[in-house]
């Protein structure tokens, strides 16, 4: 009964770690079997981003189906911001980390990053308190 209980006690994987549309686990090193999409900042795993490239939707996000953001489209900020005012954890995070490598024009923010992070980490987001662990344990200065 002991090693019952004690088996059953998993732990859960964060709802970040599934494909939105299959709704299966995507296997670990999650970032070489899923794909990144900064316009409803979700994570797709590969097949399901190979299905909807089957039935047509290569230039469309297969989750949100808005068209895929790139570098050189100017509404990228804007989308990321808006779901940063909507108080999402993930979109802050994400947020965090091009003021961090000062990405899409933004200044390089090593202090800004960090106070976003740890805003991500207190709605919840697994991957800012990731984020804030790799920057206390390596010691990055922040003035």
């Amino acid at each position: 009964l002991k090693d019952e209980k004690l088996y059953n006690q998993g732990h859960e994987r964060p709802e970040g770690d599934f494909c939105p549309i299959c709704v299966q686990a995507i296997p670990f090193p999650i970032d070489k079997h899923a794909a990144f999409y900064a316009c409803c900042m979700k994570r797709v795993c590969y097949g399901c981003g190979l299905a909807a490239q089957k039935r047509g939707l290569d230039k469309i996000c297969p989750f949100c189906r808005s068209p895929l953001l790139n570098e050189a489209f100017s509404g990228v900020l804007e989308k990321i911001q808006k779901r940063v005012d909507a108080r999402d954890p993930e979109s802050i995070c994400y947020h965090g980390s091009l003021h961090l490598i000062g990405a899409y024009g933004l200044d390089k923010d090593e202090s800004k990053a960090i106070e976003m992070w740890s805003e991500a980490a207190d709605l919840g987001s697994t991957m800012a308190l990731s984020k804030l662990g790799r920057v206390y344990y390596h010691g990055i200065e922040v003035a």
